[in-house]
């Protein structure tokens, strides 16, 4: 049952604040979770505020957002916004306890697939009047990224970006085997028919691992066979259907048929890639930055068309606030703000290779400017964003383990993908009961 209530407050001009306690989840698992109405974030006039941010950009993206904040503080002096860096699982797990305890951030930058978890955790307020007082609506944004900071008809996050893989490839190594260094595989077959070549000349053309990043490979690969991971409704594991079944045996085949070594180390294939050992490698939009790339001559495009269709694994970072502000009328105006300008101003953002997730920002020449955009901009369209279900990520872990055990070679694909989805089942189920979806 929902319990709702207004009160009015004093922020700069007078701002009416309701607070909808929805209640969430059956056997009462999840706690309740705020959804604030009718707060304004294009300005703010109150008093001196500040607010606690929390992210967990640890790499060289961080200093870039940190301009960002630097910049929203020097044109705001009633807005100072201090930043907490950790690494994202630290960040994650603290978040709920944190912001319970009054001791967690005002505000949180975080991967869509955790929105879901912590909104039903109760750890973050609803942010549906700030969207609509905004004029922020899907057709400015990719409907999927759109609907990525929605939890149960709600919405609680606001998108930053996309950042999604494409395929880098290693212009020396096709040239010195005689394929065109400018025309990198876009099919299936051309990829096959280029790492048969590599082979003839004892060059393993595309190196694959053993951990958690190849379920990001398989993502894709699944999608562009019709799958994902999960039914629909969030309840029923599939990632062992036909189409799991064709991606896991067609990542497993690299390793099979001599195109990756056995057993690669994490990373490994990076290293392979920047030391001319290796043609293909499935990455990041981030690997633009890649150090190690100083030395060779490389490119990037976007991921073949393997499957039935184009589509490639992607996120998206979604920028919230927590109960923390629900109660303090300045620090939520100042919040709302703070969201909406690091939004609009993604510009910035965009120079620490990340896809912008407003079009107006993507269609900007300031963007097209940015090299590598022009590959990786268009993909918004054929990414596949991550499902968002509370406590999807525990269960997603078994994935990562069946596709483990079949790219070691010590279990069929299929095998794997069955055996791993039989012990997600049980942890989709309980957070169904814990949840209630």
């Amino acid at each position: 049952m929902n319990l709702v209530f207004a009160r009015t407050v004093a922020a700069g001009a007078a701002a009416t604040l309701a607070l909808t306690l929805a209640a969430c989840g059956s056997d009462g698992g999840a706690q309740d979770a705020p959804i604030v109405s009718q707060v304004s974030g294009d300005s703010y006039d109150g008093p001196p505020v500040e607010l606690s941010f929390w992210n967990g950009f640890t790499g060289a993206d961080g200093a870039y957002f940190d301009a960002m904040v630097d910049s929203f503080n020097a044109a705001n002096p009633n807005v100072t916004v201090k930043v907490t860096t950790s690494e994202w699982g630290d960040f994650y797990q603290k978040l709920p306890v944190a912001v319970e305890s009054g001791n967690g951030p005002d505000v949180a930058v975080m991967h869509m697939d955790q929105v879901s978890t912590q909104a039903a955790q109760g750890a973050l307020i609803g942010l549906d009047a700030v969207a609509s007082d905004l004029g922020l609506a899907e057709d400015d944004f990719a409907e999927a990224v759109w609907a990525g900071g929605v939890y149960d008809g709600a919405r609680y996050g606001i998108p930053l970006d996309v950042h999604m893989h494409g395929l880098y490839y290693n212009k020396d190594v096709l040239r010195a085997a005689g394929l065109d260094p400018e025309a990198p595989a876009t099919t299936g077959e051309e990829l096959l028919e280029h790492l048969e070549v590599l082979k003839a000349q004892g060059v393993q053309g595309m190196w694959i691992d053993s951990t958690g990043w190849m379920r990001t490979w398989f993502t894709a690969l699944q999608a562009q066979w019709g799958g994902q991971a999960v039914s629909e409704d969030g309840r029923t594991v599939t990632w062992d259907d036909e189409s799991g079944v064709k991606a896991l045996t067609w990542l497993t085949d690299l390793v099979r048929k001599g195109y990756s070594p056995e057993n690669v180390g994490q990373d490994g294939y990076w290293k392979a890639f920047a030391d001319g050992q290796n043609a293909y490698v499935i990455g990041g939009i981030w690997e633009q930055s890649n150090p190690t790339f100083e030395a060779i001559d490389w490119g990037v495009a976007p991921l073949p068309v393997i499957g039935d269709t184009a589509a490639t694994w992607g996120s998206s970072h979604q920028l919230t606030a927590t109960k923390q502000v629900a109660d303090d009328a300045d620090k939520l105006a100042a919040a709302a703000y703070f969201i909406n300008s690091m939004s609009k101003d993604s510009i910035v953002w965009a120079q620490a290779n990340q896809v912008p997730a407003r079009a107006s920002v993507r269609e900007s020449a300031e963007f097209a400017a940015i090299p590598g955009m022009d590959v990786f901009g268009p993909m918004i369209d054929t990414t596949v964003l991550p499902q968002n279900f509370p406590g999807l990520p525990d269960a997603l872990g078994k994935l990562e383990e069946g596709i483990n055990a079949a790219l070691l070679l010590t279990t069929e694909p299929k095998a794997a993908l069955e055996a791993s989805a039989a012990e997600a089942q049980l942890i989709v189920d309980r957070n169904q009961k814990k949840f209630g979806y």
